[in-house]
């Protein structure tokens, strides 16, 4: 049973990885398509998102 919670927590840790880059990446090309100034602001929206998030176990 501790094996299939193992995996179950890399796996909701994996999906939150990949989360994270999406919006990073969805952050970048804002910018390219100069919908944010810099990056900065970015950073803000995902630190503001992510600081008192929930984490899943």
């Amino acid at each position: 049973m501790a094996v299939a919670l193992k995996e179950d927590y890399q796996r909701a840790l994996d999906e939150q990885k990949q989360e994270v880059r999406n919006l990073v990446m969805a952050g970048l090309k804002q910018i390219e398509e100069g919908k944010t100034k810099d990056f900065d602001t970015v950073c803000d929206g995902l630190e503001k998102k992510y600081k008192n998030g929930e984490v899943s176990h």
